[in-house]
């Protein structure tokens, strides 16, 4: 007598919510997902402005799938030549989606970004080490990318309670993040200015 066949549980959690996971499918793979992405890429940049517009930081401009600003009339902050400058950069991954190039779906973060060709990265980041705001991590603290100094994660299971995602909240945490950094603004100019 042959056993009866229990299905796996991601499999089973699949073929529970069948018309929700061809619903999300489509919504994916038919690029619905990416519009409404720079939907909530605009409006993240809207907010974020009355945070950096005070502090004489420049607006937010995209690269990559990322945004970037840095504070207006630094020169020093631009470390190479090709104007390449260390910035606040903020991603703000897809909750979903396809992988590419062998690079998964990651978290939405807020980062202090350091040129990776820049020759004195190493010591400006472990400089900032003991500098970092609350909730930051360092670079020196897994692996990241070159361009990676302190940072930190803004996930969106963090705003998601009993099935309901608080956007509020969510840009909240974007905001907070990003006035930290703005806030070590005169922290960078003195590392900066030792390392010259």
């Amino acid at each position: 007598m042959s056993r009866e066949y229990t299905l796996p549980a991601r499999l089973r959690l699949t073929v529970d919510h069948l018309n929700a996971v061809r619903t999300l499918d489509a919504y994916v793979r038919y690029g619905e997902l990416e519009d409404d992405m720079r939907g909530l890429t605009e409006h993240l940049r809207q907010k974020l402005a009355s945070v950096l517009q005070p502090a004489r930081w420049e607006g937010l401009y995209q690269s990559d799938r990322k945004l970037y600003s840095s504070p207006i009339d630094k020169p020093r902050w631009k470390v190479l030549r090709d104007d390449d400058c260390i910035a606040l950069e903020i991603y703000l991954a897809e909750p979903v989606g396809e992988y590419e190039d062998d690079e998964e779906v990651g978290e939405p973060y807020v980062n202090l970004y350091v040129p990776p060709e820049w020759e004195k990265r190493v010591q400006f980041t472990d400089a900032l080490k003991p500098e970092m705001p609350s909730g930051f991590q360092h670079v020196s603290e897994g692996e990241f990318t070159e361009e990676t100094s302190i940072f930190t994660y803004i996930p969106y299971t963090h705003y998601a309670t009993d099935g309901i995602f608080d956007l509020s909240a969510f840009i909240d945490g974007f905001r907070e993040a990003a006035a930290a950094l703005v806030k070590m603004e005169s922290t960078v100019d003195s590392v900066l200015e030792r390392l010259a």
